[in-house]
């Protein structure tokens, strides 16, 4: 009896560890075109800069195929959000188990199977967290930089007199 209730507190354990780790959320910036700054350089009064900005737009969507998104809605930034938690507690949970598995026939050869299968727990679990936290992060490197669209609109404002200032890196384009 003593060994289920160390496999019982070793499952607790491990699902005290994955819920912990599913707690932790990053969020996905989006880039703002509002945010940027394009300033005359010819002299140019405000109604010339709003027909170039205008122009220039519709020439880098033909260029490009790309229209900014607008920025996602609240209610799209939370099912994003939801659909990151569940793929990250997905990847702990996967790990958790895999580690009690392979833990618990480890420990299973020493004779304390459920110490086993805790500590693997422990280990996969961490080890699921570890890769969900990478895989976020190459997809956040991926999205990184600015667009096509972008890069195509700036070459034309600043082909018609203009200087462009890019927002800061850690933010992406959304809408304008």
């Amino acid at each position: 009896m003593s060994s289920n209730k160390s496999l019982a507190r070793a499952w607790l354990l491990a699902a005290t560890l994955v819920g912990a780790a599913a707690a932790s959320a990053a969020a996905g910036a989006a880039e703002d075109l509002s945010k940027l700054q394009v300033t005359p350089q010819r002299g140019q009064n405000a109604d010339q800069a709003r027909r170039d900005r205008f122009e220039c737009h519709n020439w880098a969507v033909g260029q490009t195929g790309q229209a900014p998104a607008a920025a996602p809605s609240s209610d799209e930034r939370s099912e994003e959000e939801h659909a990151k938690r569940a793929e990250r507690l997905a990847r702990i949970v996967s790990g958790a188990v895999i580690g009690a598995s392979i833990g618990s026939i480890a420990g299973g050869v020493h004779d304390n199977p459920a110490q086993g299968a805790l500590a693997g727990a422990a280990v996969g679990g961490m080890v699921g967290g570890a890769t969900a936290a990478a895989h976020e992060k190459k997809d956040k490197q991926q999205e990184e930089g600015p667009s096509e669209y972008l890069r195509a609109l700036t070459a034309c404002l600043e082909g018609r007199g203009y200087t462009v200032a890019l927002p800061p890196s850690g933010e992406t384009v959304a809408s304008r």
